[in-house]
């Protein structure tokens, strides 16, 4: 039995280990928002290892008079599409906030026009109150949609103003923070701790086989 926990304990740490997470920028470049129009920017991730656990987006800096009429997506290297922000902050002006959206946010951001109030600096889940979708694409709804998917390539942020008049800016760009899970190279000790539990393991059920014939003579 000693072997056998030995043996699935070293099979464990072969499947897969996690990576620490990694943060991309756009070089803290700043986005201006198209009024009534759209905008992108691109961020190139290389150099990851295994598929995505777990992926966050920050935007640094936006003001807006009208965050009400921004919509937000991210379009990954694998041509799978997440509107994370539609139909939030109403017509209260924001000014040089930061925000972050992740799965594990306790809450979304205030939807437009109800007594939650106006859009603040925090992290946030997914707040697609409009319902919008990218059109030519697959369409997430979280992000951990892209859990399991190869993390290098071009990951695109679209920023669309959905009615003119009213403007602002990404003053600081954006950010991605990607962990991967990627397979483990065992250590020679682990190779060692594997053939010795399999061993034993082994040897457990032969004796358990030779065990009815010797009940019987």
């Amino acid at each position: 039995m000693k072997g056998l926990i030995l043996g699935a304990a070293a099979l464990a740490a072969l499947i897969a280990t996690p990576a620490s997470a990694t943060v991309f920028t756009n070089g803290g470049t700043q986005i201006t928002v198209v009024d009534g129009g759209e905008t992108t920017s691109d961020i190139v991730v290389s150099g990851l290892v295994g598929t995505i656990s777990k992926i966050t987006i920050s935007l640094y800096g936006l003001s807006h008079t009208y965050p009400d009429d921004l919509v937000l997506g991210l379009l990954g290297p694998t041509s799978q599409g997440l509107v994370f922000m539609s139909g939030t902050g109403g017509s209260t002006d924001v000014n040089n906030i930061n925000l972050t959206f992740d799965d594990a946010a306790s809450g979304q951001t205030p939807q437009s026009f109800t007594p939650a109030g106006a859009l603040n600096g925090g992290t946030y889940q997914v707040s697609n109150y409009g319902a919008y979708q990218f059109t030519f694409y697959p369409n997430l709804s979280n992000f951990a949609g892209y859990n399991g998917t190869n993390p290098n390539g071009t990951w695109t942020l679209f920023v669309d103003d959905v009615f003119p008049a009213d403007g602002g800016k990404f003053a600081g760009g954006w950010s991605l923070d990607i962990t991967t899970l990627s397979a483990a190279v065992p250590e020679p000790a682990t190779w060692a701790m594997m053939i010795l539990g399999f061993g034993m393991v082994g040897g457990a059920l032969r004796s358990t086989r030779r065990r009815p014939a010797l009940a019987a003579a």
